[in-house]
């Protein structure tokens, strides 16, 4: 159990990261996270929340995926 959780918290960080490595690099709109910007008429805070539920979704799978194979194998 423990590992499955690990693998999948694991899977959530390199995959949540790799996106918003490429929304910053780009410079994608819908992939870049900017919590705190500052402006000329005070500060912005905000971002897309994207990369964070596209890792949710793919940590769920890859959680399964370990877990099945651990019962299995």
């Amino acid at each position: 159990m423990i590992k499955t959780v690990l693998v999948g918290f694991i899977a959530f960080i390199a995959v949540s990261s790799m996106f918003l490595l490429i929304g910053n690099v780009f410079d994608i709109k819908l992939f870049l996270f900017s919590f705190y910007e500052e402006t000329p008429t005070g500060f912005e805070a905000g971002g897309s929340i994207i990369p964070f539920i596209i890792g949710l979704i793919a940590s769920y799978f890859i959680g399964n995926s370990f877990q099945n194979r651990q019962r299995n194998g």
